[in-house]
Protein backbone atom coordinates (compact mmCIF):
# COMPACT_ATOMS: atom_id res chain seq x y z
CA UNK A 1 0.00 0.00 0.00
CA UNK A 2 1.49 3.61 -0.70
CA UNK A 3 1.37 5.85 2.55
CA UNK A 4 -0.31 9.21 2.11
CA UNK A 5 1.87 12.00 3.66
CA UNK A 6 0.64 13.58 6.79
CA UNK A 7 3.36 15.59 7.32
CA UNK A 8 0.78 18.89 6.98
CA UNK A 9 -2.83 19.43 6.94
CA UNK A 10 -4.47 18.91 3.49
CA UNK A 11 -6.86 21.82 2.66
CA UNK A 12 -9.59 21.67 0.25
CA UNK A 13 -11.63 24.78 -0.12
CA UNK A 14 -12.96 24.55 -3.87
CA UNK A 15 -16.15 23.47 -5.04
CA UNK A 16 -15.19 20.86 -7.50
CA UNK A 17 -15.19 17.35 -5.84
CA UNK A 18 -11.86 15.85 -5.83
CA UNK A 19 -10.72 12.01 -4.91
CA UNK A 20 -7.68 10.14 -4.42
CA UNK A 21 -7.96 6.67 -6.25
CA UNK A 22 -5.20 3.96 -6.43
CA UNK A 23 -5.73 0.32 -5.22
CA UNK A 24 -4.66 -0.04 -1.62
CA UNK A 25 -5.28 3.75 -0.83
CA UNK A 26 -8.35 5.95 0.91
CA UNK A 27 -11.04 7.23 -1.69
CA UNK A 28 -11.97 10.60 -0.97
CA UNK A 29 -14.33 12.94 -2.42
CA UNK A 30 -14.73 16.18 -1.25
CA UNK A 31 -17.64 18.60 -2.32
CA UNK A 32 -17.66 22.14 -1.38
CA UNK A 33 -16.27 21.15 2.14
CA UNK A 34 -13.32 22.92 3.01
CA UNK A 35 -11.46 19.85 5.61
CA UNK A 36 -7.86 19.29 7.55
CA UNK A 37 -6.64 15.87 7.80
CA UNK A 38 -4.92 13.86 10.46
CA UNK A 39 -4.18 10.29 11.42
CA UNK A 40 -3.85 8.51 14.54
CA UNK A 41 -2.14 5.81 13.38
CA UNK A 42 0.38 4.75 10.46
CA UNK A 43 -1.69 5.13 7.42
CA UNK A 44 -0.28 1.65 5.64
CA UNK A 45 -1.44 0.13 8.79
CA UNK A 46 -4.36 -3.10 7.95
CA UNK A 47 -6.92 -5.27 9.91
CA UNK A 48 -8.17 -8.21 8.73
CA UNK A 49 -10.89 -10.08 10.21
CA UNK A 50 -13.90 -12.60 8.52
CA UNK A 51 -16.57 -10.89 6.83
CA UNK A 52 -19.80 -12.35 5.41
CA UNK A 53 -19.55 -11.06 1.64
CA UNK A 54 -23.32 -10.75 0.30
CA UNK A 55 -22.18 -9.71 -2.83
CA UNK A 56 -21.19 -12.93 -3.65
CA UNK A 57 -18.92 -15.47 -1.35
CA UNK A 58 -16.95 -15.01 2.13
CA UNK A 59 -13.64 -14.09 2.81
CA UNK A 60 -11.59 -11.64 5.06
CA UNK A 61 -12.45 -8.18 5.28
CA UNK A 62 -9.72 -5.76 5.35
CA UNK A 63 -9.82 -2.78 7.54
CA UNK A 64 -7.74 0.39 6.92
CA UNK A 65 -6.09 2.86 9.69
CA UNK A 66 -8.93 5.42 11.00
CA UNK A 67 -8.63 8.86 9.66
CA UNK A 68 -9.64 12.06 11.00
CA UNK A 69 -10.80 14.98 9.01
CA UNK A 70 -11.96 18.68 10.57
CA UNK A 71 -14.84 20.28 8.22
CA UNK A 72 -14.13 24.12 8.58
CA UNK A 73 -16.96 24.83 6.77
CA UNK A 74 -20.22 25.74 8.98
CA UNK A 75 -22.83 22.40 9.26
CA UNK A 76 -26.50 22.83 10.84
CA UNK A 77 -27.26 18.96 9.44
CA UNK A 78 -25.79 16.18 9.20
CA UNK A 79 -26.69 13.22 7.04
CA UNK A 80 -24.58 9.47 7.63
CA UNK A 81 -24.72 6.02 6.42
CA UNK A 82 -22.41 3.72 7.80
CA UNK A 83 -23.87 0.58 5.30
CA UNK A 84 -23.58 -1.70 8.63
CA UNK A 85 -21.08 -0.48 10.60
CA UNK A 86 -21.11 1.64 13.78
CA UNK A 87 -22.05 5.82 13.98
CA UNK A 88 -21.63 7.75 16.93
CA UNK A 89 -22.59 11.34 16.45
CA UNK A 90 -21.55 13.84 19.80
CA UNK A 91 -22.94 17.31 20.34
CA UNK A 92 -20.91 19.32 21.79
CA UNK A 93 -19.62 23.40 22.43
CA UNK A 94 -17.47 23.20 19.03
CA UNK A 95 -17.33 25.22 16.36
CA UNK A 96 -16.51 23.04 13.46
CA UNK A 97 -16.85 19.32 12.66
CA UNK A 98 -14.80 16.36 13.46
CA UNK A 99 -15.29 13.34 10.87
CA UNK A 100 -13.19 10.13 12.14
CA UNK A 101 -13.78 6.79 9.29
CA UNK A 102 -12.75 3.73 9.79
CA UNK A 103 -13.47 1.86 6.45
CA UNK A 104 -13.60 -2.11 5.97
CA UNK A 105 -13.59 -3.38 2.67
CA UNK A 106 -13.25 -7.26 0.63
CA UNK A 107 -9.83 -6.82 -1.47
CA UNK A 108 -11.23 -9.45 -3.68
CA UNK A 109 -14.16 -7.02 -5.13
CA UNK A 110 -11.26 -4.19 -5.53
CA UNK A 111 -9.76 -1.38 -3.40
CA UNK A 112 -11.97 0.47 -0.15
CA UNK A 113 -14.62 2.50 -1.75
CA UNK A 114 -14.91 6.36 -2.33
CA UNK A 115 -16.09 7.95 0.97
CA UNK A 116 -17.86 11.48 0.12
CA UNK A 117 -18.25 14.21 2.15
CA UNK A 118 -20.66 17.37 0.41
CA UNK A 119 -21.67 20.17 2.16
CA UNK A 120 -24.72 21.98 1.10
CA UNK A 121 -26.00 25.24 2.78
CA UNK A 122 -24.91 23.73 5.90
CA UNK A 123 -25.85 20.21 4.96
CA UNK A 124 -22.76 17.49 5.37
CA UNK A 125 -23.63 14.12 4.29
CA UNK A 126 -21.05 11.51 4.41
CA UNK A 127 -21.56 8.40 2.74
CA UNK A 128 -19.64 5.55 0.47
CA UNK A 129 -22.40 4.99 -2.38
CA UNK A 130 -20.03 1.62 -3.55
CA UNK A 131 -21.27 -0.05 -0.45
CA UNK A 132 -24.60 -0.47 -1.33
CA UNK A 133 -23.61 -3.12 -3.56
CA UNK A 134 -20.82 -3.98 -2.23
CA UNK A 135 -19.10 -5.81 0.91
CA UNK A 136 -17.78 -2.81 2.51
CA UNK A 137 -18.95 -0.39 5.54
CA UNK A 138 -17.37 2.70 6.96
CA UNK A 139 -17.62 3.26 10.99
CA UNK A 140 -18.24 7.21 11.86
CA UNK A 141 -17.28 8.97 14.85
CA UNK A 142 -18.77 12.61 14.28
CA UNK A 143 -18.63 15.78 16.67
CA UNK A 144 -20.74 18.89 15.93
CA UNK A 145 -21.64 21.66 17.09
CA UNK A 146 -24.53 21.18 19.79
CA UNK A 147 -28.25 21.90 18.35
CA UNK A 148 -27.22 20.32 14.48
CA UNK A 149 -30.24 18.19 13.21
CA UNK A 150 -28.68 14.52 12.44
CA UNK A 151 -29.78 12.09 10.09
CA UNK A 152 -28.32 8.19 10.74
CA UNK A 153 -28.43 4.94 8.68
CA UNK A 154 -26.88 1.97 10.74
CA UNK A 155 -27.74 -0.53 7.81
CA UNK A 156 -27.57 -3.39 11.00
CA UNK A 157 -24.85 -1.23 12.66
CA UNK A 158 -25.34 0.58 16.30
CA UNK A 159 -26.07 3.91 16.22
CA UNK A 160 -25.20 6.59 19.13
CA UNK A 161 -26.13 10.04 19.74
CA UNK A 162 -26.11 12.81 21.86
CA UNK A 163 -26.43 16.23 22.59
CA UNK A 164 -28.13 16.75 19.00
CA UNK A 165 -30.97 19.04 17.95
CA UNK A 166 -33.61 17.05 15.79
CA UNK A 167 -32.72 13.21 15.01
CA UNK A 168 -34.42 11.44 12.62
CA UNK A 169 -32.33 7.42 13.02
CA UNK A 170 -32.95 4.44 11.22
CA UNK A 171 -30.30 1.57 12.02
CA UNK A 172 -31.58 -1.35 10.08
CA UNK A 173 -31.69 -3.79 12.93
CA UNK A 174 -28.44 -2.34 14.86
CA UNK A 175 -28.93 -1.28 18.37
CA UNK A 176 -30.13 2.84 19.20
CA UNK A 177 -28.80 4.98 21.61
CA UNK A 178 -30.19 8.75 22.01
CA UNK A 179 -29.64 11.10 24.52
CA UNK A 180 -29.35 14.96 25.10
CA UNK A 181 -31.45 15.69 21.92
CA UNK A 182 -33.25 19.15 21.95
CA UNK A 183 -35.49 18.26 18.93
CA UNK A 184 -37.75 15.95 18.06
CA UNK A 185 -36.60 12.08 17.61
CA UNK A 186 -37.12 9.61 15.49
CA UNK A 187 -36.27 6.00 15.43
CA UNK A 188 -36.14 2.99 13.33
CA UNK A 189 -34.82 0.28 14.82
CA UNK A 190 -35.71 -3.31 13.02
CA UNK A 191 -35.51 -5.69 15.78
CA UNK A 192 -33.26 -3.31 17.30
CA UNK A 193 -32.73 -2.30 20.81
CA UNK A 194 -33.95 1.57 21.52
CA UNK A 195 -32.62 3.46 24.16
CA UNK A 196 -33.85 6.97 24.49
CA UNK A 197 -33.14 9.74 26.73
CA UNK A 198 -34.11 13.19 27.23
CA UNK A 199 -35.41 14.67 24.09
CA UNK A 200 -38.04 17.03 23.22
CA UNK A 201 -40.64 14.76 21.75
CA UNK A 202 -39.86 10.98 20.39
CA UNK A 203 -41.42 8.89 17.60
CA UNK A 204 -39.84 5.43 18.20
CA UNK A 205 -40.25 1.97 16.05
CA UNK A 206 -38.27 -0.89 17.23
CA UNK A 207 -39.82 -3.51 15.22
CA UNK A 208 -39.41 -6.32 17.77
CA UNK A 209 -36.69 -5.22 19.89
CA UNK A 210 -37.02 -3.60 23.52
CA UNK A 211 -37.45 0.23 24.22
CA UNK A 212 -36.21 2.29 27.00
CA UNK A 213 -37.19 5.82 27.66
CA UNK A 214 -37.04 8.63 29.67
CA UNK A 215 -37.32 12.07 30.15
CA UNK A 216 -39.13 13.30 26.99
CA UNK A 217 -40.71 16.71 27.21
CA UNK A 218 -43.64 16.43 24.56
CA UNK A 219 -45.77 13.55 22.69
CA UNK A 220 -44.34 10.06 22.29
CA UNK A 221 -45.25 7.44 20.32
CA UNK A 222 -43.60 4.16 20.57
CA UNK A 223 -44.36 0.87 18.57
CA UNK A 224 -42.21 -2.28 19.53
CA UNK A 225 -43.94 -4.99 17.74
CA UNK A 226 -43.57 -7.92 20.31
CA UNK A 227 -40.59 -5.82 22.15
CA UNK A 228 -41.26 -4.44 25.44
CA UNK A 229 -41.49 -1.05 26.19
CA UNK A 230 -40.13 1.05 29.52
CA UNK A 231 -41.12 4.51 29.99
CA UNK A 232 -40.38 6.97 32.68
CA UNK A 233 -41.20 10.57 32.31
CA UNK A 234 -43.12 11.36 29.23
CA UNK A 235 -45.70 13.90 28.06
CA UNK A 236 -48.58 12.24 26.40
CA UNK A 237 -47.73 8.99 25.17
CA UNK A 238 -49.08 6.09 22.76
CA UNK A 239 -47.55 3.08 23.44
CA UNK A 240 -47.96 -0.60 21.52
CA UNK A 241 -46.20 -3.12 22.32
CA UNK A 242 -47.18 -5.52 19.86
CA UNK A 243 -47.25 -8.02 22.70
CA UNK A 244 -44.31 -7.56 24.72
CA UNK A 245 -44.59 -6.36 28.43
CA UNK A 246 -45.17 -2.09 29.15
CA UNK A 247 -44.37 -0.17 31.92
CA UNK A 248 -44.84 3.40 31.95
CA UNK A 249 -44.44 5.77 35.28
CA UNK A 250 -44.27 9.57 35.16
CA UNK A 251 -46.80 10.40 32.13
CA UNK A 252 -47.61 14.18 32.41
CA UNK A 253 -50.80 13.58 29.31
CA UNK A 254 -53.10 11.29 28.41
CA UNK A 255 -51.87 7.80 28.13
CA UNK A 256 -53.12 5.22 25.82
CA UNK A 257 -51.14 1.43 26.09
CA UNK A 258 -51.75 -1.50 23.63
CA UNK A 259 -50.19 -4.64 24.25
CA UNK A 260 -51.73 -7.41 22.69
CA UNK A 261 -51.21 -10.04 25.62
CA UNK A 262 -48.56 -8.67 27.63
CA UNK A 263 -48.69 -7.13 30.93
CA UNK A 264 -49.32 -3.46 31.78
CA UNK A 265 -48.20 -1.43 34.65
CA UNK A 266 -48.93 2.21 34.83
CA UNK A 267 -48.19 4.89 37.39
CA UNK A 268 -48.85 8.45 37.72
CA UNK A 269 -50.63 9.64 34.59
CA UNK A 270 -53.60 11.95 34.73
CA UNK A 271 -55.72 9.53 32.47
CA UNK A 272 -54.74 6.30 30.80
CA UNK A 273 -56.64 4.25 28.10
CA UNK A 274 -54.99 0.18 28.15
CA UNK A 275 -56.19 -2.68 25.95
CA UNK A 276 -53.96 -5.51 27.39
CA UNK A 277 -55.20 -7.89 24.44
CA UNK A 278 -55.21 -10.59 27.63
CA UNK A 279 -52.02 -9.55 29.87
CA UNK A 280 -52.56 -8.44 33.20
CA UNK A 281 -52.88 -4.82 34.02
CA UNK A 282 -51.92 -2.91 37.19
CA UNK A 283 -52.29 1.02 37.22
CA UNK A 284 -51.93 3.24 40.26
CA UNK A 285 -52.10 6.90 40.85
CA UNK A 286 -54.32 7.53 37.85
CA UNK A 287 -55.34 11.14 38.10
CA UNK A 288 -58.17 11.06 35.73
CA UNK A 289 -60.27 9.13 33.40
CA UNK A 290 -59.22 5.02 33.22
CA UNK A 291 -60.57 2.95 30.83
CA UNK A 292 -59.29 -0.55 30.80
CA UNK A 293 -59.70 -3.93 28.94
CA UNK A 294 -57.57 -6.99 29.59
CA UNK A 295 -59.57 -9.60 27.69
CA UNK A 296 -59.39 -12.32 30.24
CA UNK A 297 -56.35 -10.61 32.10
CA UNK A 298 -56.75 -9.69 35.87
CA UNK A 299 -56.59 -5.75 36.87
CA UNK A 300 -55.05 -4.31 39.83
CA UNK A 301 -56.23 -0.73 40.24
CA UNK A 302 -55.58 1.82 42.86
CA UNK A 303 -55.75 5.45 43.52
CA UNK A 304 -57.81 6.53 40.23
CA UNK A 305 -59.76 9.72 40.60
CA UNK A 306 -61.62 10.13 37.50
CA UNK A 307 -64.32 7.79 35.62
CA UNK A 308 -63.41 4.14 35.68
CA UNK A 309 -64.40 2.00 33.08
CA UNK A 310 -62.95 -1.56 33.16
CA UNK A 311 -63.39 -4.70 30.99
CA UNK A 312 -61.29 -8.22 32.47
CA UNK A 313 -63.13 -10.34 30.08
CA UNK A 314 -62.91 -13.20 32.46
CA UNK A 315 -60.35 -12.06 35.16
CA UNK A 316 -60.55 -10.80 37.83
CA UNK A 317 -60.67 -6.77 39.09
CA UNK A 318 -59.60 -5.40 42.54
CA UNK A 319 -59.48 -1.59 43.17
CA UNK A 320 -58.38 0.02 45.81
CA UNK A 321 -58.88 3.66 46.96
CA UNK A 322 -61.21 4.75 44.58
CA UNK A 323 -62.60 8.21 44.57
CA UNK A 324 -63.98 7.94 40.88
CA UNK A 325 -67.83 9.87 40.86
CA UNK A 326 -68.53 7.53 37.78
CA UNK A 327 -67.61 3.60 37.44
CA UNK A 328 -68.77 1.25 35.22
CA UNK A 329 -67.02 -2.32 35.91
CA UNK A 330 -67.16 -6.55 34.11
CA UNK A 331 -65.40 -9.27 34.17
CA UNK A 332 -67.02 -12.11 32.65
CA UNK A 333 -66.77 -14.54 34.82
CA UNK A 334 -64.18 -13.03 37.14
CA UNK A 335 -64.29 -12.13 40.78
CA UNK A 336 -65.10 -8.17 41.68
CA UNK A 337 -63.53 -6.80 44.46
CA UNK A 338 -63.53 -2.70 44.93
CA UNK A 339 -63.17 -0.36 47.88
CA UNK A 340 -64.01 3.42 46.96
CA UNK A 341 -62.95 6.22 49.54
CA UNK A 342 -65.73 9.10 48.53
CA UNK A 343 -69.15 7.95 47.52
CA UNK A 344 -70.04 6.93 44.11
CA UNK A 345 -72.67 8.81 42.36
CA UNK A 346 -73.21 6.03 39.42
CA UNK A 347 -71.46 2.57 40.10
CA UNK A 348 -72.60 -0.20 37.42
CA UNK A 349 -71.47 -3.83 38.39
CA UNK A 350 -71.48 -6.96 36.06
CA UNK A 351 -69.36 -10.01 37.13
CA UNK A 352 -71.06 -12.55 34.47
CA UNK A 353 -70.92 -15.40 37.29
CA UNK A 354 -67.97 -14.31 39.54
CA UNK A 355 -68.91 -12.76 43.42
CA UNK A 356 -68.89 -9.32 43.66
CA UNK A 357 -67.28 -7.49 46.86
CA UNK A 358 -68.05 -3.76 47.39
CA UNK A 359 -67.01 -1.11 49.90
CA UNK A 360 -68.28 1.86 50.08
CA UNK A 361 -68.54 4.95 52.29
CA UNK A 362 -71.78 5.83 53.94
CA UNK A 363 -73.97 7.46 52.21
CA UNK A 364 -77.42 7.19 51.07
CA UNK A 365 -78.22 5.13 47.93
CA UNK A 366 -80.83 3.97 45.59
CA UNK A 367 -79.61 -0.20 44.81
CA UNK A 368 -80.63 -2.10 42.06
CA UNK A 369 -79.33 -5.95 42.56
CA UNK A 370 -80.05 -8.92 40.51
CA UNK A 371 -77.79 -11.81 41.47
CA UNK A 372 -79.91 -14.51 39.54
CA UNK A 373 -79.57 -16.92 42.60
CA UNK A 374 -76.60 -16.49 44.36
CA UNK A 375 -76.31 -15.31 48.18
CA UNK A 376 -76.39 -11.33 48.98
CA UNK A 377 -75.61 -9.62 52.02
CA UNK A 378 -76.60 -6.20 51.97
CA UNK A 379 -74.93 -3.96 54.75
CA UNK A 380 -75.30 -0.45 53.66
CA UNK A 381 -78.99 1.71 53.48
CA UNK A 382 -81.30 1.81 50.43
CA UNK A 383 -83.01 4.47 49.67
CA UNK A 384 -84.86 4.76 45.84
CA UNK A 385 -84.74 8.47 45.74
CA UNK A 386 -81.26 8.62 46.85
CA UNK A 387 -78.80 10.80 44.75
CA UNK A 388 -76.21 7.80 44.02
CA UNK A 389 -77.00 5.05 42.33
CA UNK A 390 -75.42 1.49 42.73
CA UNK A 391 -76.28 -1.28 40.52
CA UNK A 392 -75.00 -4.77 40.50
CA UNK A 393 -75.67 -8.15 38.52
CA UNK A 394 -73.68 -11.27 39.30
CA UNK A 395 -75.62 -14.13 37.34
CA UNK A 396 -75.78 -16.03 40.24
CA UNK A 397 -72.38 -15.18 41.66
CA UNK A 398 -72.27 -13.94 45.58
CA UNK A 399 -72.44 -10.18 46.42
CA UNK A 400 -71.46 -7.87 49.37
CA UNK A 401 -72.00 -4.99 50.04
CA UNK A 402 -70.70 -3.08 53.12
CA UNK A 403 -69.61 0.02 54.50
CA UNK A 404 -65.82 1.26 53.96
Amino acid sequence: MRPISTSAPVPHTDSVPRSVTGRGRWFWILTGTAVSVGLGLGFGSLIFHAGTNDFGGEGPLRTLAARTITITKPVTSLSVESYGDNIRIIGKPVSQVTVTETISYDPAQGGPPAVTHQDARGLLTLAAPACTNANCSVAFTVTVPSGVTVSAAGDGGAVTISGTGAADVDSGGGPVIATGISGPLNVTAEGGSVWASSAAAADIDSGGGPVTVSRIAGNLTVHAEGGSVSVASAGPADLDSGGGPVSATGISGPLTVTAEGGGVNVTSAPGANIDSGGGPVTATEIQGPLTVSAEGGGIDVDSVTGTLNADTGGGPLNATGVSSTAATVSADGGGITMEFITAPQTLMVTTGGGTAELSVPTAAYALTIDTGGGPAAVGIASSPSAPNTISVNTDGGGLQIGPA
